[in-house]
């Protein structure tokens, strides 16, 4: 051999024995050599982006900065079918910090990856999941700073997901373990950027410090093992109250100026870093910050369990406490609408049983329309019907009612609908049934339109017993109020595919709206901005407030010359701001060059279906005699 090759050899000898020789290692983590190989024997699994089939929720990774490598992955729930303003609505974005001590796991592991496809979809929110670097390569303080690029590059909206879809005015940043030691130290970072996060969750946070806190292990032993561990990952911090270890301890800077106004803590009972969490809880609410803390202990469980076993009852109630408190949206005396997909209605919840009715001696019954949506109707039967045609009774008008509620609160089943039909088919007399179509939010717009299909089908098939023995389908009336009224008009359009099959409709004080105001409608940007909003809320795929759901006489809705029944009764009352919109609907009828009998009634002096609200005035009285005549008339 020669000296050449001799020599090559020596240190290829030389390199292989660097190789084998260990210069740390943390058990179960990773073994570090001194030839700078790192073996790692956790968090190395990954998978890709993708249409998650479970939840619906789609993945895509992005770089951040390509000059470290820093990346992440997206996630964005099925809630967004287009960018608003066309479609779809602006949901929050979380910035989210991976555990795994710093060394370990990424965005792209099975369980990491499974979470935040749960987590995008529940609340529903856009999640960017941070691939920050990890030691022993990349040792701290590389993460911190790959926190604060990942910051930047989300407010910058250079994403295209974040920009159409992401509210960056509720931007939170959350992490677990070592993710969350990094969510706390990029948030008192984000001091400087007023504003820009609104809360941070802090599942079972990674601090430690040098002297025990609570039942934390006071054993030397394993406390100088823990030290030695932190100086490895952080070899410029100054010992284990350094405050990127111990953001309690005297040299760490005050909790006060945490830049968010929300902040959760959580920690596992069998964890030994709860006291830390609940510690840093606690020194929070003591250091004068002027937001909203909160702490939640999960009992019997250990460190992020939650990613252990995803599938556990209490993983999914962690899941929802994190989430529960944050108001995704609301209309106040209406709903608020929670992250986690919990709704809080404040109006038309109250219901009563079918019965027969001892003043009207109306009879009802409910059934079920369609099992697989849930959708029913209660049926009302007048006593003019004693027996089936044609052993006694007559055939009598069949009426399909769609209560209102802003298409998110009441039902057929409410007191002020119950007495309303019962009232409604005694006066006529007619077969009436009213419909109880899905609510939003749990079940956005077109759904109330789908159900109102389904439920004109079922009617005219005479499945019911009720419709086959007594109702006179050639008299087929549809009508509702407000949203009902809304639904109503929306159906007898789609009607026009079913000739003859409805001979009337009675839109009462209907609920249409549109970007410009009309008459003596209210002109208030804030006010109309607020209903825009919430148009775009019930209806995530409507194309802005003049898509033709919400404006039927805009540009871009169809003819009502294609209005598919042959009798119309519009009424307003007076002091509703929306009678503008049922006057120009009645007068736009007119022009279209449809053939049919159209009616306007207002009622001075009175509000939005005053005749619910007051059903035993003598003005509600009249109304109830206006409707019943309508339906009477051959």
């Amino acid at each position: 051999m020669g000296l050449a090759a001799a020599a090559a050899a020596a240190a290829a000898a030389d390199d292989s024995a660097l190789d084998e020789e260990i210069e740390f290692e943390i058990p179960a983590y990773f073994r570090y050599y001194r030839s700078g190989r790192v073996e790692r024997f956790a968090g190395t699994s990954t998978v890709a982006p993708s249409l998650d089939p479970t939840t619906g929720v789609d993945s895509t990774d992005a770089v951040i900065d390509p000059s470290t490598g820093v990346s992440a992955r997206l996630y964005l729930p099925p809630s967004t079918a287009a960018p608003p303003p066309l479609g779809g609505i602006k949901i929050p974005v979380l910035l989210y910090f991976h555990g795994g001590g710093f060394c370990i796991e990424s965005a792209a592991s099975p369980s990491y990856h499974r979470h935040l496809n749960n987590l995008a979809a529940l609340t529903p929110l856009l999640a960017v999941s941070v691939n920050y670097r990890l030691a022993p390569e990349h040792r701290l303080p590389a993460a911190y700073e790959d926190a604060w690029a990942a910051l930047r590059w989300v407010i910058s909206g250079v994403h295209p997901w974040v920009a159409q879809w992401g509210d960056l005015k509720r931007l939170f940043v959350a992490g677990d373990s070592a993710g969350a030691n990094i969510a706390h130290h990029l948030t008192m970072r984000a001091a400087d950027l007023p504003a820009a996060v609104k809360g941070v969750a802090l599942v079972h946070p990674f601090f430690w410090g040098s002297a025990p806190v609570g039942s934390e292990p006071s054993d030397s032993k394993f406390r100088a093992t823990m030290d030695r561990r932190w100086w490895f990952m952080h070899p410029t911090a100054v010992g284990p109250d350094d405050p990127c270890w111990n953001p309690t301890g005297e040299a760490a800077p005050s909790l006060a100026e945490l830049g968010c106004t929300r902040l959760l803590v959580t920690v596992a009972d069998n964890d030994f870093l709860k006291n830390r969490g609940r510690l840093y809880y606690e020194k929070l609410k003591e250091s004068g910050w002027k937001g909203e803390a909160e702490f939640v202990e999960t009992p019997a469980m250990g460190h992020v369990f939650h990613l252990v076993d995803p599938d556990s009852e209490i993983a999914a109630a962690a899941a929802d406490s994190a989430l529960d408190e944050e108001i995704e949206f609301e209309i106040p005396a209406y709903f608020r609408y929670y992250r986690s997909g919990r709704v809080e209605r404040f109006a038309g919840t109250s219901t009563v049983a079918p019965s027969l009715d001892p003043t009207t001696g109306v009879d009802s019954t409910d059934a079920v329309i369609d099992p697989s949506t849930g959708v029913s109707a209660r049926l009302y039967l007048p006593p003019s019907t004693a027996a089936p045609p044609p052993s006694g009774g007559i055939k009598i008008p069949v009426l399909l009612y769609f209560h209102g509620g802003g298409f998110c609160i009441e039902s057929a089943a409410s007191p002020s609908y119950h007495r309303h039909l019962n009232n409604l088919a005694a006066l006529t007399p007619l077969l009436a049934v009213s419909v109880n179509y899905r609510l939003a939010p749990e079940h956005r717009l077109p759904a109330a339109y789908d159900d109102a299909w389904a439920a004109l089908r079922w009617v005219i098939s005479g499945v019911h017993p009720w419709v086959a023995q007594w109702g006179d389908l050639k008299r087929l009336f549809v009508a509702g109020d407000s949203a009902g009224a809304n639904i109503a008009h929306h159906l007898t359009m789609r009607a026009a595919d079913l000739p003859a099959a409805v001979k009337g409709v009675a839109l009462v004080h209907p609920f249409f709206w549109g970007s410009a105001p009309v008459g003596s409608e209210p002109s208030d940007s804030k006010f109309r901005a607020t209903m825009d909003r919430r148009w775009w809320f019930m209806h995530p795929t409507a194309v802005g407030p003049d898509d033709p759901c919400w404006n039927p006489t805009g540009e871009a809705a169809p003819s009502l010359a294609e209005l598919g029944c042959t009798r119309l009764l519009v009424t307003v009352a007076d002091n509703d701001f929306l009678k503008n919109r049922g006057r120009l609907y009645y007068e736009k009828l007119k022009e279209s060059g449809w053939k049919g009998e159209a009616e306007f009634v207002e009622t001075p002096a009175m509000g939005h279906v005053f005749h619910l609200v007051d059903p035993d005035s003598e003005i509600a009285g009249k109304k109830l005699r206006l409707l019943a005549d309508f339906f009477r008339r051959e």
